[in-house]
């Protein structure tokens, strides 16, 4: 009898978590829908190089994690997530997407490149080139209570990486800053250098990148643009998770944020020397 007993009370239990699930699945599922809808809109846009009308945005994206949800819509049809492109590491700027943490955006396996790349300027919308100093994981960071040390993030990256990355935007410039962080926060594609693995002496401060188009310099700035210490972009973002599409993974890099002014994207030979940490090379037909 008190096995019986037993028995319908795990039943009944079985049946109240599925009754629950479901209650959860009809509550998100009109959300979901939604995201799928805005993420089909801006992979349209991207792949056709149009851009989406201001009549698009239907109010369904309000707060980041309305953001995050298109993002995970976007990553069932855009391929793996390479790195994360991370912003708002100020609070001026983390009020405009109505936070108190900084934000990121995925950078998808098809619009990742490698030195040497080649691409046609007619594949972006408004496309603005940055030289940008990126940090490769060699472990995984997952969203936890405690917050990560930098001393932990340092022992978690394998290297840096110097790179490119172009920026494009979906949306007309007028469009909601959350808007934009759904848009993959305005990647149109990046161009990861070869990375350099002895880091762990390398000061970024004091350090310039140059950058050059067809020979001749267009632009400079300094490495540790960005909070005179870009790895702390990378402490912050790995303690502003959760993430969407899986979060901080091994293999994945963190880019911090443009090191120069960025240039409107021209036909041309660019090459971004970044001294003793290498060069990045790109050519746009």
């Amino acid at each position: 009898m008190a096995e019986h007993h037993r028995q319908e009370r795990t039943a009944g239990r079985r049946q109240g978590i599925r009754w629950r699930a479901r209650q959860v699945r009809e509550v998100l599922q009109p959300q979901f829908r939604a995201m799928s809808g805005i993420a089909a809109k801006l992979a349209r846009a991207r792949a056709t190089s149009q851009p989406l009308a201001l009549s698009d945005d239907d109010g369904t994206v309000h707060e980041v994690v309305d953001a995050y949800r298109v993002h995970d819509a976007l990553a069932a049809t855009q391929g793996a997530v390479q790195g994360w492109k991370v912003s708002a590491l100020v609070p001026e700027q983390q009020r405009l997407y109505a936070t108190d943490r900084p934000v990121a955006g995925p950078l998808f396996a098809p619009f990742f490149h490698h030195t040497l790349a080649r691409m046609a300027l007619n594949a972006f919308i408004v496309p603005l080139l940055e030289c940008e100093i990126a940090f490769l994981l060699g472990r995984d960071l997952p969203p936890r209570a405690v917050l990560y040390a930098r001393a932990e993030i340092e022992a978690a990256i394998e290297a840096i990486v110097p790179a490119m990355e172009i920026a494009d935007g979906r949306w007309p410039a007028e469009a909601r800053d959350l808007l934009k962080l759904a848009d993959d926060m305005g990647n149109g594609a990046f161009v990861a250098g070869a990375p350099v693995y002895g880091w762990r002496d390398i000061d970024l401060r004091g350090r310039d990148v140059v950058l050059r188009l067809n020979g001749l310099e267009i632009g400079r700035g300094p490495c540790a643009k960005v909070l005179g210490d870009p790895l702390r972009g990378v402490v912050a973002l790995a303690n502003a998770q959760p993430l969407p599409a899986g979060g901080l993974r091994r293999g994945q890099i963190v880019t911090t944020g443009t090191c120069t002014v960025p240039l409107p994207l021209k036909a041309g030979d660019y090459v971004a020397d970044f001294g003793d940490l290498g060069r990045v090379a790109l050519t746009v037909g």
